[in-house]
């Protein structure tokens, strides 16, 4: 890696904040920082990210963000757009989205890539804090790389074991990674009392990587 790579605008408002992090590597290391609680029910926030070509960023969470119920009872929504350019590098992994008992929240989540792109996008949801009843809580998934769609993908959580197509059974956790570039894992499954997880081939160069837990795994 050549060059360091920077923050070309930055904009953003409460309760969605983001800051670049204070460090001497030549990437782009942005911290996602709750500004107020949320989202709470009624509240729309929208984030989009554009990795320009041959550009390195990595973007994490300083805490667990908890999805709560509103005064009103409306759902909330999180719209997150994420593009990455030509030869650009994009390590997504935040701190877990907390389902709080009695909220209703909907994640969308678009990611737009350049086949020559290297991109590992980790989502990590959590049933209800620890002892806790989760609320409901929809992950909505998209992939489109070199301008075709590779993945959509819809998970539906909630308390209880919800069953179904794209429902979670019994499981309070789960972390699903998209990859994209030369470096993927085989594909495989594995299922055992405490554990689920698989391993998809969406395409030449991309991944669908999921894993759910067992109570007991649960964020407080």
């Amino acid at each position: 890696m050549s060059g360091r790579t920077v923050a070309s605008r930055l904009q953003c408002e409460v309760p969605l904040l983001v800051r670049v992090a204070d460090t001497s590597r030549p990437d782009l290391t942005l911290l996602l920082v709750n500004g107020a609680a949320g989202p709470l029910g009624g509240d729309h926030l929208r984030f989009r990210l554009e990795v320009g070509p041959g550009t390195h960023v990595t973007v994490r969470s300083v805490a667990a963000t908890l999805a709560q119920p509103g005064p009103t009872g409306e759902p909330s929504l999180l719209e997150v757009e994420l593009v990455v350019h030509e030869r650009a590098t994009l390590d997504w992994a935040p701190e877990p989205m907390v389902s709080v008992c009695g909220s209703r929240h909907r994640t969308t989540m678009h990611l737009r890539a350049s086949d020559s792109a290297t991109v590992s996008v980790r989502e990590r949801l959590s049933l209800g804090r620890h002892g806790e009843a989760s609320g409901h809580l929809q992950l909505q998934q998209r992939v489109t790389i070199a301008d075709v769609d590779v993945l959509r993908h819809d998970t539906e959580f909630g308390s209880g074991a919800l069953l179904g197509v794209g429902a979670q059974g019994a499981w309070r956790s789960m972390c699903s990674e998209v990859r994209i570039g030369t470096d993927l894992p085989a594909p495989t499954s594995e299922v055992r009392p405490d554990i689920m997880s698989a391993v998809f081939h969406l395409s030449p160069v991309s991944a669908l990587i999921t894993r759910l837990e067992q109570p007991g795994q649960g964020v407080v």
